[in-house]
């Protein structure tokens, strides 16, 4: 079976159980049409995810905090994540190198600062972004597949396969609600991979939330603290996230 099949699958087992938050590991076999056996493999994988908890023969879904639409999320707490967004510009190089540039509000606002750069070569999937940059002096790559409205970008669940041959100079990488976590996170399995292959290609990896990403939880852990080069985030996070945060890579606080 292919890998792109089995994904497929395990996205539609993750939106059947946020529709109905519980669902028997028979009523899986018998709509998917495969076996026990790989019902329990795609189960033990959303667990490790932490996307689902197993209990008697039946899929619970760990509950997390729903995502608001992108387009509504920009102004919510502008000048903490400008500040981010403004310490996050310093690192981009001046002259001519290659971009990895993540969805999300925060990318977004960062992608407003890179439309006054040139000469930079800009990867994303984020429509919100390349509405930012279309009209810069710089050259534009949209990573496509099929849109989400909510993110307002585009997600593709073969993304290794898309500019595969491409080497980032560095990426900026948004995450969804830590809390309770070992790292940075999203809310879906789609965006989890197109995340991964951009660090896996990136020299630098950078990490860009607000504050408030530390009051709650979110569906899929990316990667741990450790696999970023730096993390960038409000001032007056948890003391205990701080610590963890530190311990494995260079924070900066803003």
């Amino acid at each position: 079976m292919k890998a792109e099949e089995i994904q497929a699958r395990r996205q539609a087992i993750t939106n059947l159980l946020y529709q109905k938050k519980e669902v028997r590991i028979q009523e899986l076999v018998n709509q998917f049409q495969v076996s026990d056996e790989t019902i329990r493999k795609d189960l033990k994988y959303l667990s490790s995810e932490g996307i689902v908890e197993k209990s008697h023969g039946v899929a619970k879904l760990v509950q997390s905090k729903a995502l608001i639409p992108v387009i509504n999320r920009t102004p919510i707490d502008l000048a903490k994540k400008n500040r981010i967004v403004q310490a996050a510009a310093k690192l981009i190089p001046k002259g001519r190198c290659t971009i990895g540039l993540d969805q999300g509000s925060t990318a977004a606002l960062l992608a407003n600062y890179l439309k006054t750069h040139d000469n930079k070569h800009i990867f994303t999937g984020s429509l919100a972004a390349i509405l930012e940059l279309i009209n810069s002096k710089n050259t534009l790559y949209c990573i496509g597949g099929r849109y989400s409205e909510a993110d307002m970008s585009f997600q593709n669940d073969t993304v290794n396969q898309l500019y595969d041959d491409i080497k980032y100079d560095l990426c900026f990488l948004g995450s969804s609600g830590v809390l309770g976590r070992q790292g940075f996170c999203t809310s879906s399995l789609v965006d989890a991979e197109i995340k991964r292959h951009l660090i896996a290609k990136s020299t630098r990896k950078i990490v860009l939330l607000d504050s408030k990403k530390f009051n709650y939880s979110s569906l899929v852990q990316v990667a741990k603290w450790e696999t970023a080069d730096i993390v960038i985030t409000n001032k007056g996070i948890p003391a205990d996230a701080q610590r963890l945060i530190e311990a494995q890579t260079r924070l900066i606080l803003v």
